[in-house]
């Protein structure tokens, strides 16, 4: 889409700069996925202008992206990272990653694709390895505004919704919560909120999901959802993967 690159900001001047507050951000929303040591294999789906590909090279991962628009394929190849187009992504072996990662993709993909997409993503995973997904809260009215700002948005996803997915495509969800608030590393404006507003919001929808929807593990606190997820029956997850606290609950329907 023209003139599409330059609303979100993206170019040569900016990519792969990873700023403290992005580099605090990544180590926080990767921090329960477990252990992954160098040299872990990482593949990150949709790297827009390489920020979290910066944050895997700065931790000792392995990474490789996979872009949509070729210019952002061609300056993460200037830049030294293994980058390839979107429909490449058959290319690479499957069986390789430790982490597919997909910051702010899946609501790009239409819905009758969303199966699909998925499974491509599975077939990558290596024994073990997991699916990080972030995308805007369909859950919550707070989220409208993720959801709505950008005309490349195609799928709205709540957890229901990700139910099916997941399922259909042969996962489990290991993890559902709200993303990560950014803190002082990012900015002061940042850190404060994170501490005052964000409790508050925080509390008001653990409230809100108390009264509207205890049998569901929806998120109302957060714009954006992250949800971990792990091939049916792979055994070698557990904790090696997940901490305890990362795990999620399974719901019974009713």
């Amino acid at each position: 889409m023209s003139g599409y690159l330059g609303w979100k900001g993206w170019g040569a001047d900016g990519f792969g700069v990873l700023t403290r507050g992005d580099k605090d951000y990544f180590a926080r929303e990767t921090r329960d996925l477990g252990r992954l040591h160098p040299p872990a294999s990482v593949l990150e789906i949709g790297y827009g202008n390489g920020a979290f590909l910066a944050f895997s090279r700065s931790v000792g991962w392995n990474v490789t992206g996979t872009e949509l628009l070729p210019e952002l394929v061609e300056l993460a190849r200037a830049a030294g990272y293994q980058a390839f187009r979107a429909d490449e992504l058959d290319t690479l072996p499957d069986g390789s990653f430790d982490l597919v990662a997909a910051f702010d993709v899946f609501e790009h993909v239409p819905p009758e694709a969303s199966v699909a997409f998925l499974r491509s993503l599975s077939a990558k995973l290596a024994e073990g390895g997991v699916i990080l997904l972030r995308f805007p809260n369909a859950d919550s009215w707070i989220g409208n505004p993720f959801q709505h700002g950008d005309v490349t948005h195609v799928n709205a996803i709540g957890v229901l919704k990700l139910e099916f997915y997941a399922a259909e495509a042969g996962l489990s969800i290991l993890r559902i919560r709200g993303a990560r608030r950014r803190g002082f590393q990012t900015s002061v404006i940042h850190g404060l909120h994170a501490w005052t507003a964000g409790v508050i919001i925080k509390c008001i929808g653990a409230i809100a999901k108390a009264l509207y929807f205890p049998d569901l593990p929806v998120v109302l606190s957060s714009s954006n959802v992250v949800t971990v997820l792990g091939r049916a029956g792979d055994t070698t997850l557990g904790e090696r993967r997940l901490s305890r606290r990362g795990r999620s609950r399974t719901r019974t329907r009713r």
